[in-house]
């Protein structure tokens, strides 16, 4: 059963959302607040798995309580839910270390297939948080090929777009008929040619060139 918390200000969708959320299979709501402040004080009493959180709080916002949680509380899973379509926001979120992000505009079933996504240990982002992000840095998504030119080699941009689709090494493996071991050497280069030095990195890589 995965424990979750919901924190909102608006005590008329806290109340909803709670509800929605507690009809979702083996999710039990253990928490409501009203800011950030008040979820970390039921972090102090109740084991959670799951915070979805607003973004825009008084006292203290949801990417503040992203960044004080993953600190503090770094398995737990958060997604952000937001009206706001500004990118700032959304790339502030993702900094902090936010595991989904998706629009308050959602229909229910958005919502349970980002929970249930990131329960899974998936990254979910909606299509329109993507485009939000797209459309603030004037990106084009060019061909993979263009995008990568010189950079990376073919069996590695399969395997990027592999782990942005969160194929496990092993499944990589066997996708591309080669050994784990192979994976694993090819997800080090990786890092070095990317830059970067978690998955996360390279799916956020990978979503920037268009490559997910």
């Amino acid at each position: 059963m995965t424990k979750v918390i919901v924190v909102e200000d608006h005590q008329i969708l806290l109340e909803s959302i709670s509800l929605l959320i507690s009809t979702i299979p083996n999710i039990e709501m253990v928490g409501k607040a009203s800011n950030g402040q008040k979820a970390l004080q039921i972090l102090e009493k109740e084991t959670v798995d799951l915070i979805v959180s607003d973004v825009q709080m008084p006292v203290m916002n949801g990417v503040e309580l992203v960044w004080k949680v993953k600190q503090q509380y770094p398995k737990i899973k958060i997604l952000m839910l937001t009206v706001s379509e500004d990118a700032k926001t959304i790339k502030d979120a993702l900094q902090a270390g936010a595991d989904g992000f998706i629009f308050k505009s959602a229909e229910r079933e958005e919502l349970e297939d980002a929970i249930v996504s990131i329960i899974n240990n998936k990254k979910y982002f909606s299509d329109k948080a993507i485009l939000s992000l797209a459309e603030a840095n004037n990106e084009v998504f060019i061909s993979e090929k263009e995008a990568m030119k010189g950079i990376l080699t073919d069996r590695e941009i399969q395997i990027l777009k592999l782990i942005a689709q969160e194929y496990s090494g092993i499944q990589i493996a066997e996708q591309l008929f080669i050994s784990p071991t192979t994976v694993e050497s090819h997800r080090k280069n990786l890092f070095s040619k990317i830059g970067v030095n978690t998955s996360v990195g390279l799916v956020k890589y990978a979503m920037k060139h268009g490559l997910s």
